[in-house]
């Protein structure tokens, strides 16, 4: 069971790996923006999203204590109450604990950052031809 969640806590965490925000390069209608407005432009968007993505890591590791904190608790109660208080009650806080940290759903998730740099890029005049936060 351990190596299980394990597992599932891995490939969970490969599937969320993107460059870093500093790489970031929307794709641009070259013929609507000249080479060193989209530079100047990106480069202050870039620091928009960099300040919106500290703000959610933020965010999202104190939803994640909460939310594990209460899987843990929960998963450990359930685990007394089925039987053997000493495995099931591991078992259940190690499960609980996992799906606490899977529930938490926060911005990061979903290319807020890169989202806003899209944004940020479209009102200062560019072309965004990318779906918005896929670069």
């Amino acid at each position: 069971m351990k190596r299980l969640l394990a597992l599932s806590c891995v490939v969970s965490l490969a599937a969320c790996v993107q460059e870093p925000l500093a790489e970031y390069r929307p794709v641009v209608d070259p013929a609507k923006s000249s080479p060193a407005k989209f530079e100047r432009d990106l480069a202050a968007c870039r620091n928009v999203g960099l300040g919106a993505e500290a703000a959610y890591k933020k965010r999202q590791e104190q939803e994640m204590a909460q939310n594990m904190m209460a899987g843990i608790l929960i998963g450990a109660i359930a685990g007394a109450a089925i039987g053997d208080s000493g495995n099931y009650a591991a078992a259940g806080a190690a499960y609980g604990a996992g799906a606490g940290a899977a529930a938490t759903d926060t911005e990061l998730a979903q290319g807020g950052p890169r989202r806003i740099i899209d944004r940020c890029m479209a009102d200062r005049g560019h072309t965004i031809l990318n779906d918005i936060g896929r670069g």
